[in-house]
């Protein structure tokens, strides 16, 4: 079986995702580009008889050296040599879109376009003519529809056939094809470039064209490749020399001048193909963005589009949710029935059943939760809540663009969250976006809300409630962001400049693709790292043994061994710290157990209750966690509102805090400002709402 590999390459919201989860469908691995928290997708396809590897590059608009994600795709393009380059194009905004396949050509790789979205260009009354265009750019393009899967078997097809004529040296297209037209100014200045990086055997694997270009566009990358030359210093001078002249000639930069040229070129290419149709289809886009974007129902149209997004969460789910809870209960009651009582007996059913079982147990929630927020980042409506939030944002000292990662990490997990800062140009937005987007309610956070509101809320009851956490999230966010911006991080957000994508309705495959990615993290977290600190939380707890006292009950017993146990030692320690807070030793070394990972608050609480919590009268043992914390006169609605606050704000997990310092330049001085502020922060919220509700006698 012949093998090939391809690399999707387009810009942000060009489709480039959907084609690729139709691609692969669930043959996906995801990991990071080494050496950056770039993330890195790739997937198998077999057809006709190839072994395809598909690559899916980051979203860029070029491929300069401003951004990892820039950095990483030409990268790929340029040392790993993929057989083909798949240029995702929006066909609906397709100028824009050009501008990078004009960088890829520059780099002569073996592209093709996928000419995607044709059918939102059509319900504009227009359409591409496909002839024409192959003509002009001189490479195949394909009509497909990603979110409907159209054209995937064609774009398939026309891989191997690229493939296959590139390999045997006749061409994809027979004729010439075109190319950006510098000038003869500019155009001179990149033969006496090329001439000299032509002779240097050190840079032979590098398209020199495309060298001589970036050099004089200013590219730090590319001087960097020039040092490793022999007469670096003489190509260098050239090439300052060169951007004089061009600066002197024309009276700006010579990057600003190379873009103009490559707009130039996109702007001829699309007013020659893109063709009016006669039968024009009614484009939605405008009317719906008419209300969603207005100043006057935006943000109440966002409010509603978060409470049916918790609303579908946790009508459909809590059934789900109840049957895993029943299975587990009767998981930890069989097992205990057939294993006799020894030290393996308490640790399957009292550790892992009772701690891992606690955290799937709300497995179908975050899926439900998952799917619904794919829904509407799949249907372009996530791009304009960044867009309506930007005002409100603005005032608060963030960047409009800030809440996308701030969404992100409410869809799963405060890693790609932080990550996804990137986008922004600024340097202290990014900071203070890394700063604020773990106070969300990721993925990991979930089930511990989600249990302490089934324990203490009624059913009508739970998805206000947590519409109303989620609101809270956002107003601690914004309140952080604030105080960061006019105290460490003085200084104005940048302008709001974004592209929206015009809305789809997405595929079913492509929702539950993207809703079992996430939720395979979250299996994943399950089966490994939780199932290591459940092990790890089960043993302090039970070890050392206390001799069992005669003359006490089971109960009181299973209290004692808890309270003189390593972990049940340090509780005490920890008890007049957290007392304050309406918590006691116990749950604060849930809390510690957290920083690992969110769910294992949930599993740690499982654990605790398993093993201290017997009640042989009413067998509760077995019953769901939620149903123990309910019966526990410990707890109390105002306690459980402490808890969990803590829990929003309080440091996000060791996973987020290596990306988080990785991510602000490796300085200790954000690490230890995120760690000690965040904690303190947690401890005086959960504090002032502790004290404040038991003075008025709230929820107590």
């Amino acid at each position: 079986m012949k093998k090939i590999t391809v690399a999707l390459a387009g810009n942000p919201n060009c489709g480039k995702s959907t084609i690729f989860n139709a691609l692969t469908g669930s043959n996906q691995h995801v990991g990071n580009y080494p050496g950056v928290t770039v993330e890195k997708k790739s997937g198998k396809k077999i057809h006709k008889d190839y072994d395809i590897t598909i690559v899916d590059l980051p979203g860029t608009y070029s491929l300069s050296a401003y951004s990892d994600d820039e950095v990483v795709a030409r990268d790929f393009i340029i040392k790993d040599k993929p057989d083909i380059v798949v240029h995702v194009v929006d066909a609906s905004n397709l100028e824009r879109n050009l501008y990078l396949f004009t960088q890829i050509r520059e780099i002569d790789a073996p592209v093709l376009i996928a000419l995607n979205m044709v059918d939102i260009l059509e319900s504009k009354g227009q359409k591409i003519d496909i002839d024409e265009i192959e003509r002009m750019l001189g490479v195949s393009v394909i009509s497909v529809v990603g979110n409907k899967a159209k054209g995937i078997d064609n774009l398939l097809n026309r891989i191997i056939e690229d493939y296959e004529r590139h390999k045997s040296e006749k061409g994809v297209i027979d004729h010439k094809p075109a190319s950006v037209d510098y000038g003869d100014d500019i155009k001179n200045e990149i033969v006496i470039l090329e001439s000299l990086i032509e002779k240097e055997s050190a840079l032979s694997n590098l398209p020199k064209s495309w060298l001589a270009v970036k050099l004089l566009d200013n590219d730090a990358l590319a001087a960097k490749n020039i040092e490793k030359s022999e007469n670096a210093d003489k190509i260098l001078k050239q090439a300052e020399k060169s951007r004089a002249h061009i600066q002197e000639h024309f009276n700006e930069t010579p990057e600003s001048k190379i873009a103009e040229y490559r707009y130039g070129f996109t702007n001829a290419v699309a007013k020659s193909v893109i063709k009016e149709l006669k039968n024009k289809k009614k484009d939605w886009t405008p009317l719906i963005d008419k209300f969603a974007l207005s100043r006057a129902l935006g943000i109440p149209i966002f409010a509603a589009v978060m409470l049916l997004i918790f609303s579908f969460t946790f009508t459909l789910s809590t059934p789900v949710v109840k049957l895993f809870e029943t299975f587990f209960a009767w998981f930890g009651d069989f097992a205990s029935s057939v294993l006799p009582e020894s030290p393996i007996q308490s640790l399957l059913v009292d550790g892992i059943i009772g701690g891992v079982g606690g955290v799937l147990s709300f497995f179908p929630l975050v899926l439900f939760m998952f799917f619904a927020i794919a829904f509407f980042e799949d249907s372009g409506y996530m791009a304009r809540a960044a867009f309506v939030m930007d005002k409100i944002m603005s005032r608060f000292g963030l960047h409009g663009k800030s809440f996308l990662p701030m969404m992100i990490s409410t869809n799963g997990c405060a890693v790609p969250g932080i990550m996804a800062t990137r986008t922004l140009d600024s340097k202290r937005d990014r900071l203070i976006t890394m700063f604020v987007a773990p106070f969300m309610i990721c993925g990991a956070k979930l089930p511990i809300f989600a249990l302490f509101i089934g324990a203490f809320f009624a059913q009508n009851q739970r998805t206000a409630v947590m519409f109303l956490m989620y609101v809270l999230s956002i107003i601690i966010a914004l309140s952080a962001a604030k105080f960061l911006s006019k105290t460490v991080l003085k200084g104005e957000p940048a302008h709001f400049v974004m592209e929206l994508p015009p809305y789809h309705i997405p595929t079913l495959k492509g929702l539950l693709l993207k809703m079992w990615e996430r939720g395979w993290i979250y299996i994943k977290k399950a089966g490994t790292i939780i199932v290591l600190l459940t092990i790890i939380i089960w043993a302090g707890f039970k070890y050392p043994q206390t001799p069992i006292n005669p003359d006490l009950s089971e109960e009181e017993n299973a209290v004692v061994q808890m309270e003189n146990s390593v972990l049940g030692r340090l509780g005490q320690v920890l008890a007049p710290i957290v007392k304050p807070i309406g918590m006691d030793g116990n749950r604060s070394i849930a809390l510690i157990a957290g920083l690992a990972a969110k769910e294992v608050v949930v599993s740690t609480l499982g654990t605790i209750y398993s093993l201290g919590e017997v009640d042989t009268e009413n067998d509760e043992s077995t019953a769901p966690l939620r149903e123990k914390i309910a019966a526990d006169s410990g707890w109390s609605p105002l306690k459980a509102l402490a808890f969990l606050i803590f829990c929003m704000i309080y440091p996000p997990c060791i996973a987020a805090l290596a990306v988080f310092f990785k991510e602000t330049g490796s300085k200790v001085k954000w690490l230890v400002l995120m760690f000690m502020g965040n904690t303190a922060f947690a401890w005086l919220a959960a504090f002032l709402i502790f004290q404040v509700g038991t003075f008025l006698k709230l929820g107590v």
